[in-house]
């Protein structure tokens, strides 16, 4: 152990010297005996003080004179503090007989006082280095200088105690630089204190630092020390023990880091986190507890936070908390917290705190915002009860069944579409909805094999049994209810009663493919048999089968004379007829207008269309009687089947018009080519039949070429127009100019509308040539008001043609094309052919009155050639009407042509409409129809057709007739 050192004192006499001199004062204090009684302090120890406090104010001079002042004390040095000591007048006899007794007993004390302390020290030895601490003796000055340290020291720092020996201030230097500073304050503030008590009085203290271990590892010490007394309670060493906590400050350090995020967690979580005591009362709560109850830390505290209970729930909840506390087991409540800017619903849990012996020492809790939940659950509280009722009072059937074929549930509506009293009695009744419900049970596996692999049904429609055993239409909506682990659990969905829709639809259907003026198939249905005619053909060539394209006659004579009344009559007298030549398994249809059609199928013999032809025609040829009118008709027919050759000209006979082996692959190919052998029939002389042969194919052929180029035509755009000029003949001037259409072919020049309209027509393709015409149109002109600006604007007429008249889009395009181009509607003319407005004179009477409205001006395009007249005309809301060149051209011929023409030019002046004459081609025609004062002419006379560029040269010269 590392002792208090002789070379502290001048050598091991002084060092025991002073032992001796603490032992005995020690003893003094303890043993009012001999040497109380006659030492004093003063006397007997004068270097006692002295030595003491060199070492208290640390002087290092070696103690001398304590040995000898020992060895020579006088009798009068050993007396009592007061006594009354012999003088120099006494006996030296006496002197030295006492002399000698004195010290003799002082050295026999001095001895034994020496073992007791070596024993002594032993004892404490033993005692420091069994202690789980370091035990030093230090400086009252300099607590870190070590007068003495226990051997545990080594252990902990890592410094042998010769190192402890050679540098006595070792701790001062070794102490962590962080904790220096303040241990030197605190030593300050220490010592000041204890010299404003005068030196006086043990008073331990005890501070805390680090220390840099020789292995450069910090240690944390607590050094508790306290002052070591002198005899007159004045201070002279510390004596003190360092504890190593460096474990505790870890674990402390630990806590405090595991408190912080605690807290940190407790400020941070979305939840309200409190604590309570045993009793219920709150020792803590963190900020989210307090934003719930609207309350301020201080003032949730304890039972503050009872007060932001709502009144509805307060006794609940505090009936609910105390019964939870007194039986000391987990429990958990919802309520409100209620304040001026809100409620919230919270959701409380809370658990008991257990100590290690089992004891409750409190509770923590936590409250979740479950303000949202609760509204979403009153919202579902709702919407159920807006459920059932909606379940009660739906006008469509609801139900639940299981994946057999049981009802889970259904409603009032569900039960009045089956015919049953109620829902109850529905659901008792059926327990097999396959067989009991559907009229075709595979219906229910279609409905379940659909929902396996979509998960629902939309608008399922089947045919299902009433309780009374009638037949109804309902459509289902449905899906498949699963679990959680995905299998399939019931269907659920809604039923309606469809039935009164699928007799409209029927009906509507029915009237779709039937001609409602005969009740024949129609174009549509006639087409569909056809075309599935075909297909068997293809698959089966030796099943033959032929069309007869039948088209009446001068039907257009009855209509004209006799009305539309009666025309429609003998329409339907006709279909009448037709029907009685067929063969069982035939269709004849009306394909619209005065044409008909008839499909021959599993023909045996091409003369088998031919003998059902001379059927048709004899049967016609019989008189009709309708409204006290007799009618004769008679129709013209072209035959095609499903196979055909050219014949040998040794052959030419009807059955080698036909070869299985060549078929048709649409029905519009085979309709046409009957169509064309129709034509053939009327222009060999009309009420006959033929059969189209390689001529009529050849043609046809050419048609689908010139179809097929029209078609490329329009994608590339090889259309021009042509402008021809209309004249103002009160002026002579230019007014306008119709614009006419042209196709530049690539390989066959420029063709004229003659040349292709009607293949147009027949492919609808005049539709988009129509728009593009149009729009083209009014760009150009356009340009041309633009750049030749008149006072009365030139204006552009455009023939409309029937496809383009009854599109429904008709109007919009209309107006579309005119806002793209920015030309005022009042410089459009549209012509229309009188023959396409009395074709639906109703419809066509709105449709032109909308065009009206857009400041369009209408014009009726060669007028006297069709079937109307000009009183008709007049209900119709147009501008003008153009006469035709048949009759401009021949009144220089015939005086009756030129009466013809006055008379409609009065007529139209007295019903407002203007009148342009088209063919004029003479000097004489134009005087006549000025002297008529006819208002516009239009004719070769003034310009042939011219395209653009010259057209505008036109525009820019004005030339006057």
């Amino acid at each position: 152990m590392f002792e208090l050192d002789p070379f502290r004192f001048n050598g091991i006499s002084a060092y025991l010297d002073l032992l001796a001199i603490v032992a005995i004062a020690l003893i003094a204090h303890i043993n009012k005996g001999l040497l109380k009684s006659t030492l004093t302090t003063s006397s007997m120890f004068p270097n006692y003080y002295l030595t003491i406090g060199k070492i208290r104010l640390g002087d290092r001079s070696p103690v001398s004179g304590m040995h000898s002042s020992l060895e020579t004390l006088t009798p009068s040095q050993c007396g009592s503090p007061g006594e009354n000591h012999p003088t120099g007048n006494d006996t030296l006899e006496t002197d030295d007989i006492q002399k000698m007794s004195v010290e003799n007993a002082i050295l026999q004390e001095q001895k034994r006082l020496k073992a007791a302390l070596r024993t002594s020290e032993a004892k404490y030895r033993v005692l420091a280095e069994q202690i789980p601490a370091v035990s030093y003796i230090a400086p009252l000055d300099r607590p870190s200088y070590r007068f003495y340290i226990s051997p545990q020291i080594v252990r902990l720092l890592g410094y042998s105690l010769d190192e402890w020996k050679a540098y006595p201030n070792l701790l001062s230097q070794i102490i962590h630089p962080d904790d220096r500073d303040r241990l030197r304050v605190e030593d300050a503030t220490r010592r000041a204190a204890h010299l404003g008590r005068g030196n006086v009085g043990n008073h331990p203290f005890s501070v805390e630092y680090r220390a840099i271990a020789k292995n450069g590892r910090v240690l944390w010490f607590r050094d508790q020390a306290v002052p070591l007394l002198d005899e007159v309670n004045q201070s002279i060493f510390l004596q003190g023990l360092m504890f190593d906590i460096t474990e505790s400050k870890a674990a402390e350090k630990a806590l405090q880091q595991s408190e912080y995020r605690y807290y940190t967690l407790a400020k941070m979580l979305p939840v309200g986190i409190f604590r309570t005591e045993t009793g219920g009362e709150c020792l803590y709560v963190n900020q989210r507890f307090c934003e719930m109850a609207g309350l301020t830390p201080a003032e949730a505290l304890r039972s503050g936070w009872v007060t932001s209970l709502h009144p509805d729930d307060r006794d609940r909840v505090l009936t609910q908390w105390y019964q939870g506390i007194t039986e000391k087991m987990p429990f958990n409540l919802e309520y409100r917290f209620e304040n001026p800017e809100k409620i919230t619903w919270v959701y409380c849990q809370v658990i008991p705190e257990i100590t290690e012996t089992g004891q409750v020492s409190g509770y923590l809790g936590t409250l979740t915002d479950i303000s949202d939940r609760k509204q979403v659950e009153e919202a579902l509280r709702q919407a159920e009860s807006k459920y059932r009722s909606i379940f009660e009072n739906a006008s469509e059937g609801i139900f639940q069944t299981t994946l057999d074929g049981k009802y889970l549930s259904a409603n009032p509506a569900l039960a009045r579409i089956y015919g049953y009293n109620s829902p109850a009695e529905l659901i008792d009744q059926i327990r097999n909805i396959k067989y009991q419900i559907y009229v075709d049970p595979r219906q229910r596996d279609y409905f379940t094999r659909e929902i396996a692999q979509n998960g629902f049904v939309s608008e399922f429609e089947s045919e299902v049994y009433r309780a009374d055993g009638s037949i109804v239409w309902i459509s289902e909506n449905a899906r498949g209810v699963y679990g959680i682990n995905g299998e399939l659990l019931y269907y659920e969905g809604t039923a309606k009663d469809i039935t009164a829709r699928k007799i409209a639809e029927q009906k509507l259907l029915h009237d779709a493919l039937h001609d409602t003026l005969t009740g024949l198939p129609n174009r549509a249905l006639f087409m569909e048999r056809l075309g599935h005619a075909i297909e068997v053909g293809k698959r089966r060539p030796e099943n033959l089968f032929a069309v007869l394209f039948i088209d009446l006659d001068r039907f257009k004579v009855v209509n004209d004379s006799l009305g539309h009344l009666v025309g429609d009559q003998l329409l339907i007298a006709i279909a009448g007829r037709l029907k009685i030549c067929l063969r069982l398994g035939d269709t004849v249809a009306r394909l619209g207008g005065d044409e008909f059609a008839i499909l021959l199928e599993n023909i045996k013999d091409p003369s088998d269309a031919t003998i059902i032809a001379e059927r048709v025609q004899k049967e016609l040829a019989l008189p009709f009687y309708l409204n006290e009118h007799k009618i004769f008709s008679s129709a013209s027919i072209g035959i095609v089947c499903s196979g055909f050759v050219k014949p040998k000209e040794e052959e030419n006979t009807l059955a080698h018009y036909f070869n299985p082996s060549v078929l048709y692959d649409r029905p519009e190919d085979l309709l046409r080519d009957a169509d064309a052998a129709m034509y053939h029939a009327k222009a060999q002389g009309k009420a006959r039949h033929e059969v189209f042969n390689m001529s009529m194919h050849t043609r046809a052929v050419a048609l689908l070429e010139l179809e097929n180029d029209l078609r490329l035509a329009v994608e590339r755009q090889e259309f021009r127009l042509y402008y021809q000029p209309i004249v103002a003949l009160k002026n002579g001037k230019i007014s306008g100019f119709e614009v006419l259409l042209r196709w530049e072919h690539p390989h066959r020049g420029l063709l004229s509308p003659a040349e292709f309209i009607q293949v147009a027509e027949e492919t609808r393709l005049i539709v988009p040539i129509g728009w593009w015409m149009l729009r083209s149109a009014c760009q150009q002109m356009y340009e041309w008001q633009q750049e030749f600006p008149l006072d009365i604007p030139l204006t552009i007429s455009v023939n409309l043609s029937n496809q383009q008249f009854t599109q429904p889009d008709l109007i919009d395009q209309i107006q579309l094309i005119l806002s793209e181009n920015k030309l005022h509607p009042g410089s459009l003319k549209l012509e229309i052919t009188e023959s396409i407005i009395m074709e639906n004179a109703d419809n066509s009477a709105a449709v032109l009155t909308q065009l009206r409205a857009l400041d369009i001006q209408l014009y009726i395009d060669d007028f006297g050639t069709g079937y109307s007249s000009l009183s008709r005309l007049h209900s119709f809301p147009t501008d003008a009407i153009k006469i035709d060149r048949v009759f401009v051209s021949r009144m220089a011929e015939d005086e009756a042509n030129e009466a013809i023409v006055q008379t409609i030019l009065i007529l139209a002046s007295h019903l407002g409409m203007e009148v342009i004459a088209e063919g004029v081609e003479t000097a004489q025609q134009l005087a006549q129809l000025r002297a008529l004062q006819c208002e516009y002419g239009q004719g070769y006379f003034f310009s042939k057709p011219v395209e653009v560029n010259a057209a505008r040269v036109l525009v820019e010269s004005q030339p006057q007739w």
